[in-house]
């Protein structure tokens, strides 16, 4: 009877001890209540948000609840951290599908000023009105020579303003108003590159021989060359910046930790999430450190381009090789697919005149070496991810193309499916009859709606028609054909007041910056654009199982808003704030206001180089 006694006590110690440390282990470290949680866990093609919650319990990076105040608060144990957000909107990471965080860190001026010191580059930045720039350059320029050691780099950024409206006066100075000649005048010691705030690079001699001095014996193997005849003869191109930058002007310890800080900027955003092709060695090499080092404060995936060696697709190794690794890396950086080519611009459309036909560019997709490339990937099971693609013509050759290839492969309709190709920018497309295809195939789409606001949309207007205009980021006919479609940026805006609120209210409203409404009819409501900012990015890297809503054993990559996303008017969806971004748990942005509210420290590069949200 004693024995057994003991043996009761013995057990009931036991299973009380275990009680104990199951309490341990799943107590969260921090709860967020007080809140509206817009989960975004309804994963349909609709605008249903699916739960709102108030709270959310995090531990160890994952949530582990979402639910009422009332329960959740429950849960906290002695170390919890309780953040009490009155009220305030909580929604999942921005998911950006499209997006070159690369080109455009070095674009920052915050960033560059901060990490680039005259003695690694003279770097210099021009920020006034266009005919101000062209008139201050000749004096910066000088300046920056004399500053500069013999064989030092040189590099001088003109910005677009504010409002980012400048970019046609300023992008139409290089080769013109500002010469290579010039450059060669002033600083034939010095490699010297110009950019603007976009793509569009002017260059000097020194630089293009200092480019071929450091690809050596391989340019001549390069099957398109990094830069090429008539860009060495005239100084300029759109974006051979890459190779000159990435792979031979930066050092390498510099470019990451231009990279560091300019992915924490973009986190300063609400950005949680970033999808884009890494171009250069320099860029992968630079990210993969990062990622190793747990350096990285969003999340990217990226795509195979290198479009010097396309060839490379005509060797069976290559290809497995390269889908094979295809999902391989962390959670925060992964292969997510290739792209043989960008810039695919031919359309169907007529023209409005006989000009605008005569100045299209032949579909590129029609070069046999593109479409090999493409066709032999699919074939051995890889994914388009990555691209560029601007006309509806293009999207009919790419896909016959996927299906040919997807058919000659062996493959059934649902692992076409499965792969989830995705095509980006949809500056003009897809066509209505193209939309059922997209579905029958399990694609996706990634849309521009920056180019909306810029003004190319009117363009496209003026150039194609009504018709034209109803093709450029058609959302509403994607949501109405059950076609997932993702939101992209796509632009440098950390010199600007912009922020990625613009680019949500564009998508809705499809209002440039003058108030033009641009083809009404694929016009979405908020909640639709909400999705495609967030959950649909992650299912455009095919990450939708660990981020984009807000769910259970889900990683909390979330934000928090400074209004209701919801209910306020339309129209001030632009000024929406970003008090706090969390990325796997962890906060990688949070503003002075909160952070005193909340007894934490502001952290975050916005906050930190003194961006505006420094004094919010």
């Amino acid at each position: 009877m004693k024995n057994l006694v003991m043996c009761s006590i013995s057990v009931l110690m036991i299973s009380l001890l275990g009680t104990t440390i199951w309490a341990q282990q799943t107590t969260p470290d921090m709860i967020l209540y007080n809140a509206k949680v817009i989960t975004v866990d309804n994963h349909q093609v609709n605008a249903n948000l699916g739960t709102v919650a108030e709270a959310v319990a995090i531990r160890e990076g994952k949530i582990v609840a979402v639910g009422s105040t009332a329960d959740l608060r429950k849960l906290a144990g002695s170390n919890t951290k309780s953040v009490d957000l009155k009220g305030r909107t909580v929604i999942p990471g921005i998911a950006l599908t499209h997006d070159h965080p690369q080109d455009w860190d070095p674009l920052n001026p915050y960033v560059m000023k901060k990490v680039v010191t005259d003695d690694i580059m003279i770097s210099r930045f021009l920020d006034a009105t266009p005919q101000e720039q062209l008139q201050q350059f000749p004096k910066v320029l000088d300046e920056a020579v004399h500053a500069a050691k013999p064989g030092q780099w040189i590099r001088i950024v003109m910005l677009f303003g504010k409002d980012y409206r400048w970019r046609d006066e300023i992008s139409g100075f290089l080769g013109r108003q500002i010469t290579k000649d010039m450059l060669d005048r002033v600083a034939p010691n010095n490699p010297v590159i110009v950019r603007t705030n976009f793509v569009g690079t002017l260059f000097n001699q020194r630089v293009i021989d200092e480019v071929k001095k450091f690809y050596g014996d391989n340019w001549d193997r390069f099957v398109t060359k990094p830069i090429a005849p008539n860009e060495e003869k005239t100084g300029t191109c759109s974006v051979c910046y890459r190779e000159m930058e990435q792979d031979v002007a930066f050092p390498p310890e510099v470019l990451q930790e231009v990279y560091r800080r300019g992915l924490s900027w973009m986190a300063g955003y609400g950005q949680s999430l970033n999808a884009t092709a890494l171009y250069t060695g320099g860029a992968i090499d630079a990210y993969s450190k990062l990622d190793k080092r747990n350096e990285m404060s969003i999340r990217v995936g990226w795509a195979w381009y290198w479009e010097h060696r396309n060839d490379f697709f005509t060797d069976p190794y290559f290809v497995k090789a390269q889908v094979s690794r295809e999902g391989t890396g962390s959670d925060y950086l992964w292969v997510t697919g290739m792209a043989p080519h960008h810039s695919g611009n031919c359309s169907t459309l007529p023209g409005t005149s006989p000009e605008v036909k005569q100045r299209e560019p032949k579909c590129a997709y029609n070069e046999p070496i593109i479409n090999r490339a493409l066709y032999e990937y699919v074939k051995a099971g890889g994914r388009l991810a990555g691209d560029h693609i601007y006309g509806d013509a293009e999207i009919d050759i790419i896909l016959d193309t996927i299906q040919k290839a997807s058919k000659d492969g062996g493959m059934t309709e649902a692992q076409i499916q499965e792969r989830r190709h995705v095509t980006e920018h949809m500056m003009m497309y897809p066509r209505p009859d193209q939309i059922p295809v997209f579905k029958r195939l399990g694609m996706m789409t990634s849309g521009w709606d920056f180019t909306i606001w810029e003004k190319d949309g009117a363009q496209i207007l003026k150039d194609y028609g009504e018709r034209g205009a109803m093709q450029v980021v058609p959302r509403k006919a994607l949501f109405d054909g059950g076609v997932m479609n993702s939101m992209e940026l796509d632009r440098a805006i950390s010199s600007t007041n912009l922020t990625l609120f613009d680019i949500v209210y564009t998508g809705i409203t499809r209002k440039d910056w003058d108030g033009t409404v641009l083809a009404p009819q694929q016009a979405i409501d908020r909640q639709s654009m909400l999705k495609s900012a967030t959950l649909f990015g992650a299912y455009g890297v095919k990450k939708e199982n660990i981020t984009g809503s807000l769910e259970r054993n889900k990683l909390a990559d979330l934000v928090v808003l400074d209004r209701d996303y919801l209910t306020i008017p339309v129209d001030d969806i632009p000024k929406i704030r970003v008090l706090m971004t969390m990325v796997g748990g962890k906060i990688v942005h949070l503003v002075p206001s909160l952070a005193r509210e909340t007894g934490m420290q502001p952290t975050g590069a916005q906050v930190e180089l003194g961006g505006n949200p420094a004094q919010w």
